[in-house]
C-alpha cells in the first residue's frame, strides 16, 4: 500500500492526464504580423502554465479556460513550456517551437524636391535600398504606377502644359527575396508658379503673312492691378503704355499695334525699349527691361 501511495503523490499526471504541448514553427518578418504558437492541454479547466523563449523563463500568462491557447509573439528564439498544472495537479510538458525573425528592407524615397512648380512638374525618385534582387511597386497618387528601383515621373498636367496644382502622396514598397517588405510615403506638392512670356520682335503689317501682328503677352499668376507695361523709343520718349495686362494678353488676341499711344500713328520700323511692373501672386515685386524690335 505504501509503494502505491508514492506513485500516485509523485506522478498525479500519469493518472489524471494533466499534460500541455508546445508546437508551431514560424518564420515572420520583423515588422510584419506576429508568429503564433498553439500550446494545448488536456486535463480540467482552468489550465496555467509559463513559457521559455532559449531557456529564460518568461512571466506566467493569465489561466486559460481553453484547451487551446495560441500564444503571439514576435521575439526570435526557441519557445518551450517550463510549467503547466491544471485546476487539479501538476501536469507535464513537451515540445518546443522556433520562431525566426527576419530583418526587413527600410524604405526610403529619395525626391528632387518634395516642392514642384506647375511650370515643371517633373522630378526624379529614387528608391532605397538598392538591390537588384528586390522588388519596388511605387505609386505616385495619380494612378500612375512603376516598378524600377529609381524612376523620372511627371505629374499630370492641364490642357496648357501646366502642373495640376495639389498635394500627391508617393508612396513606395520594398520587398526583398524572403517576402519581407516596408512602405515608404512621401507627399509631393505642385505649387502655383507665376511666369510671363514677353517676346522680342513683332510684325504689325496686317497683310496677313505673320502671325505675330502685335505685341502681346503671355503670363499666369500675377496680380493685374499692379501691371503697368511702358515702351520708348531711342531717344527716350514714351510711346505706347498699358496698366491692362488683358488688353495685351495674347490669348485675348490682344496687344500693342505698333501706334503711338496718342495720335495713334504707326510708328516707323526701328529697335524701341520696355519696361514692365508687375507682382506675382505672392506679392513679390518684378520689373522687367528688354529690347522690341518692331519690323514692317
Amino acid at each position: 500500500m505504501l509503494k502505491k501511495f508514492l506513485v500516485v503523490s509523485l506522478f498525479p499526471f500519469l493518472v489524471n492526464g494533466q499534460s500541455a504541448f508546445i508546437s508551431g514553427d514560424a518564420t515572420i518578418c520583423d515588422n510584419g504580423n506576429s508568429a503564433e504558437l498553439v500550446v494545448s492541454f488536456t486535463g480540467t479547466a482552468p489550465f496555467t502554465f509559463s513559457y521559455a523563449i532559449d531557456g529564460v523563463v518568461q512571466p506566467e500568462l493569465l489561466p486559460s479556460e481553453d484547451d487551446l491557447f495560441i500564444l503571439s509573439t514576435k521575439i526570435a528564439g526557441v519557445y518551450t513550456l517550463s510549467q503547466f498544472n491544471d485546476a487539479l495537479n501538476i501536469g507535464a510538458i513537451d515540445g518546443s517551437a522556433l520562431v525566426t525573425v527576419l530583418e526587413s528592407p527600410a524604405a526610403i524615397i529619395h525626391a528632387d524636391s518634395d516642392t514642384l512648380s506647375i511650370i515643371n512638374s517633373t522630378a526624379f525618385f529614387k528608391g532605397q535600398p538598392e538591390n537588384n534582387t528586390f522588388n519596388y511597386d511605387w505609386n505616385f497618387g495619380d494612378n500612375t504606377l512603376n516598378t524600377s528601383s529609381s524612376v523620372v515621373h511627371s505629374f499630370p498636367v492641364d490642357e496648357d502644359g501646366l502642373g495640376v496644382l495639389g498635394i500627391y502622396e508617393v508612396s513606395l514598397i520594398v520587398t526583398d527575396v524572403n517576402g519581407c517588405s516596408d512602405t515608404a510615403v512621401k507627399p509631393i506638392w505642385i505649387r502655383d508658379e507665376y511666369w510671363i512670356y514677353i517676346p522680342n520682335s513683332f510684325t504689325p503689317n496686317f497683310d496677313d503673312k505673320h502671325r505675330n501682328e502685335k505685341f502681346c503677352l503671355e503670363y499666369h499668376a500675377i496680380r493685374e492691378n499692379t501691371f503697368l507695361f511702358k515702351v520708348f523709343n531711342t531717344q527716350g520718349d514714351l510711346m505706347f503704355q498699358s496698366a491692362n495686362p488683358l488688353e495685351m494678353k495674347c490669348s485675348n488676341k490682344a496687344g500693342w499695334a505698333g501706334k503711338h499711344y496718342k495720335t495713334l500713328k504707326e510708328l516707323p520700323a526701328d529697335t524701341y525699349v520696355f519696361e514692365l511692373y508687375f507682382q506675382d501672386f505672392d506679392g513679390w515685386k518684378h520689373q522687367e527691361f528688354g529690347k522690341i524690335l518692331l519690323v514692317r
